[in-house]
């Protein structure tokens, strides 16, 4: 049987989270507080937020591989690619980089397309959007070209009919 690969998790400390929230700010102008979690970061640059009370544990006694809430990765530039999780909590306040799609548009997003919006809420080409039907945050995906491209995870998406 072979090992499973363990990855490194690094403890954000506050001037790191106060980073995290000026990146997530910058891209989606919200203000999500971090402050209020126990933040990591694995050597792939993916954030992983959980309560404050897991900080309690002993990490070095056990092997792990993720804590809490996958929030995003951190892209070059200081872009960060939110999880389907990380929109639902970031989108609440979002003021820019939200791509609202009609009902059609958005079956066609959950099944792997990339797809047009029918509005670009402050969107900058070349940066992640949200994606958002109704009240509802699919994801996030990278808006280039006027178009939506899908970077859905393969396990996320519906099946295609």
């Amino acid at each position: 049987m072979q090992a499973e690969k363990v990855r490194s998790l690094e403890i954000l400390d506050k001037e790191q989270i106060e980073k995290l929230e000026k990146i997530v700010e910058k891209n989606y102008g919200s203000h999500f507080d971090l402050q209020q979690f126990f933040v990591l970061k694995t050597s792939e640059d993916k954030i992983w937020i959980a309560a404050k009370e897991v900080a309690d544990m002993a990490f070095e006694k056990i092997p792990v591989n993720s804590i809490g809430l996958y929030l995003g990765k951190i892209k070059r530039n200081d872009k960060i690619n939110l999880s389907v999780e990380g929109c639902q909590l970031v989108g609440k306040d979002a003021k820019k980089n939200v791509a609202l799609l009609d009902e059609e548009s958005a079956g066609r997003f959950l099944r792997g397309e990339d797809v047009t919006p029918m509005e670009a809420v402050n969107c900058d080409e070349h940066n992640f959007a949200m994606v958002k039907h109704e009240g509802d945050f699919l994801g996030s995906s990278l808006f280039e070209g006027k178009k939506i491209k899908n970077m859905l995870p393969k396990s996320r998406r519906l099946p295609i009919r």
